[in-house]
């Protein structure tokens, strides 16, 4: 007499098994969006920084020169910080940033506003502004 048994193999179905990589294509997708926008947003806040003190630099640029024209006025000569735009380039974090300012006069003779508004130059063209600033830059003469 013959025994026969059956055995029952122990495997996942075919459906099992695409439901099983539907859901780790989907976990897939949802980590690599998540990445993505953190990579982004790390950028934007680097760009950002660097535009902010890039325009830093120059409104201390701008305190510097007014304090240079009121020891030269001293002396005999200097002049105060003329108002007027002006638009200037610089490099800083391996990026070319254009920082466009624009001096105007205040009911104050002896103040300056001053607004510097920062531009990122990418193939020639300027993208932004990434930062603007607003001070008051004493120019005494």
């Amino acid at each position: 007499m013959f025994l026969h048994t059956t055995q029952q193999s122990r495997g996942f179905t075919l459906l099992e098994m695409l439901l099983a990589m539907m859901v780790i294509a989907i976990v897939g997708v949802t980590l690599s969006n998540a990445v993505g926008g953190v990579a982004s947003q790390t950028f934007t806040l680097e760009r950002r920084s660097i535009a902010h003190w890039v325009g830093q630099n120059e409104i201390n640029r701008l305190r510097i020169l007014s304090r240079a024209a009121a020891a030269t006025a001293a002396s005999g000569g200097g002049q105060r910080i003329p108002t007027g735009k002006d638009t200037s380039r610089v490099t800083m974090g391996q990026r070319n940033w254009e920082i466009r300012t624009s001096i105007e006069a205040t009911d104050n003779p002896w103040m300056r506003r001053v607004e510097v508004e920062v531009y990122e130059l990418v193939g020639g063209d300027s993208s932004g502004p990434y930062d603007t600033q607003v001070a008051f830059v004493e120019s005494p003469l």
